[in-house]
């Protein structure tokens, strides 16, 4: 702990701004992820819009985020996440009032395209604003604060839509629609605030060691596609991350999105129940990453990365064919913290492998791919549970996503072990 300590109180400004706009923006992150397809369901709408709107954010992620990546390299962080992040705050509002399944299908593929911006900056900013030495546990900190925050989100969410149902709104027809579009609401408007501390972070890029004191520039578009061009070594990496981002994507995408539906569907939970499911998995993976920084030192970062991801996949098929909602619930929530807990580590070995002109596009790369996956395989999901039930469906999609975990972390095991020594070395490697 005086190691997180050490590396908090030594951090830049900017770090610590970055942190509580953070924050803020992952409670509204919360309140989305564990109340929008309830929210679609109290519309009594067919049981795939809930796949076409996972698929349709998903889409334009994956259509936006090299472009996203590239546009971040280019005109700074902090300018791309600020406009972006108002934009997204306004489409979410918008998203919390639509009720027709065409706009809310249109509205999530305009969230995504906005919300790309942020997904490939935040990493490179935070990656700008440190040295390599307090990367690990400054990165581990950033997940922790965003899991705390989830967490926050999805209890406030759960209980307030609860609250208002049997309070505001009892007793109307349409009760538990509103209880549910009010809380969305909050969320975003909480989402939107999160601009306020982050217009404190200044545009001011720190060098590694091996590159400070020289002063970076900005290269335009055609400039930088030579670059990257020219840069085999480095292309060879950012394919091998992608190709590792996309393993696990199109695993995800099967049940991470429908969490809050299995729950629902295989045991009728109430909402509040899914949210404090939802919130105790956020809890203790933000707990579990604390333990990363440490596994990385002693064992490698690849090798832990990699054994956390496969040590995840047991309780992933407990979570397919458990009947006890308690037993299934707790495989959920520890599945979580050991999967999740190898993001930070992953992060920081990419951070320390690729170049800084080129940390925007292999962001991007590999979240462009990951989205995909959920783009592609969450239709598939929805459908597959609609035609065998929500016991046998969920099963046949659980067992699915634990067979693609274990082929993508074999291969990320594979891909990277020979840098293990260069992660926490001065030069990056290639």
């Amino acid at each position: 702990m005086n190691e997180y300590k050490s590396a908090l109180l030594g951090a830049h400004r900017n770090v610590r701004f970055f942190f509580v706009a953070s924050f803020l923006t992952q409670i509204s992150s919360g309140f989305f992820s564990v109340l929008y397809n309830l929210y679609i369901k109290s519309q009594g709408l067919p049981d795939p819009v809930a796949g076409y709107y996972v698929s349709a954010g998903s889409i334009a992620g994956a259509i936006s985020l090299v472009p996203a990546g590239m546009l971040s390299d280019r005109i700074g962080r902090k300018r791309a996440m600020f406009v972006a992040g108002v934009l997204s705050s306004l489409l979410y509002m918008v998203q919390a009032v639509m009720h027709n399944p065409v706009w809310i299908v249109a509205g999530a593929f305009a969230t995504g395209l906005v919300t790309s911006v942020i997904w490939v900056s935040a990493l490179p900013l935070l990656a700008e604003n440190t040295r390599k030495d307090e990367r690990f546990h400054l990165f581990s900190v950033n997940f922790g604060v965003a899991l705390a925050a989830q967490v926050l989100g999805n209890l406030l969410a759960g209980g307030m839509s609860g609250v208002l149902g049997h309070t505001v709104f009892a007793g109307s027809p349409t009760g538990e629609l509103w209880s549910v579009r009010v809380t969305l609401l909050t969320g975003a408007v909480i989402g939107l605030s999160a601009m306020i501390p982050f217009s404190r972070i200044e545009e001011n890029r720190i060098a590694d060691a091996a590159t400070q004191g020289e002063e970076k520039k900005r290269q335009p578009m055609g400039a930088a596609l030579r670059a990257v061009r020219k840069r085999r070594d480095q292309l060879g990496l950012i394919v091998r991350f992608t190709i590792s981002s996309a393993i696990i994507g199109f695993g995800a995408g099967l049940v991470i999105p429908y969490l809050n539906l299995y729950f629902l569907e295989r045991f009728r939970m109430p909402k509040a129940g899914i949210g404090v499911v939802m919130a105790l998995g956020q809890a203790v993976t933000a707990l579990a990453m604390f333990v990363g920084p440490a596994a990385a030192r002693r064992f490698g970062p690849v090798k832990s990365a990699s054994g956390f991801q496969l040590i995840s996949i047991p309780f992933l098929i407990m979570t397919a064919f458990f009947r006890n909602m308690w037993f299934a619930s707790g495989a959920v929530i520890l599945r979580q913290a050991l999967m999740n807990c190898s993001n930070p580590i992953q992060d920081s070995v990419m951070m320390a492998l690729v170049d800084d002109d080129l940390k925007g596009f292999a962001v991007s790369s590999g979240q462009t791919m990951f989205t995909l996956g959920w783009a592609v395989m969450g239709p598939v999901s929805t459908t597959v549970v609609h035609h065998y039930g929500a016991y046998t469906g969920y099963a046949i999609v659980f067992s699915v996503t634990a067979g693609m975990y274990l082929v993508g972390a074999l291969f990320y095991r594979a891909s990277f072990r020979r840098f293990e020594g260069q992660v926490y070395g001065d030069g990056v490697a290639t």
